[in-house]
């Protein structure tokens, strides 16, 4: 009987740790076209010792539109039940996040440009002739406590009003530090 409880336990941590391991990773998130033509990578890189989140984003894309100037959004899910669930109810407009209003809470966009709440000019690629690019910029949100776990979603819009290309990752968590 002790011998089967601790195979049955091993067998447990071994199909549970790799999610853990996978919910961690904010690096070489792809970014693959809902709609129009395009791939990329984000990368979030938490950064320690600031007061609040503070992460470095990285953000490529190849294989679109040449010349074009793209719009980097989030779907955050922060302050919400199911924040920490891997399905990005928000970036969906599922429940708790769904328009125009979820029972009990204020209506949220799906996304958000970044960098929304936060002044300053909006985050954009721009395109080379060949239809590739990259920029890398920081974010710091002070009211974000370390230790905090969410998950969210990018996406990359050629238009804020009717979009023709959409590039988005998948759902994945950060970690404030």
């Amino acid at each position: 009987m002790n011998r089967r409880l601790v195979l049955l336990v091993a067998l447990a941590a071994s199909l549970i740790a790799p999610a853990l391991v996978e919910a961690g990773d904010t690096h070489g998130q792809s970014l693959s076209a809902v709609t129009g033509q395009g791939a990329g990578m984000v990368n979030l890189t938490s950064i320690p010792g600031e007061a609040g989140l503070t992460v470095q984003v990285t953000v490529n894309v190849h294989q679109t539109a040449p010349n074009a100037t793209f719009y980097i959004q989030r779907a955050p899910e922060i302050g919400r039940p199911l924040g920490t669930d891997g399905i990005c109810q928000r970036a969906n407009g599922l429940w708790p996040w769904e328009q125009p209003n979820s029972p009990g809470f204020a209506a949220a966009p799906e996304f958000v440009s970044v960098p929304l709440p936060l002044a300053g000019d909006l985050k954009t690629v721009t395109t080379d002739a060949d239809g590739s690019g990259s920029t890398h910029f920081a974010l710091n949100f002070p009211a974000i406590p370390d230790g905090i776990v969410f998950d969210v979603q990018f996406r990359l819009i050629d238009s804020l009003t009717a979009p023709t290309t959409n590039l988005q990752t998948g759902c994945f968590a950060v970690t404030a530090k």
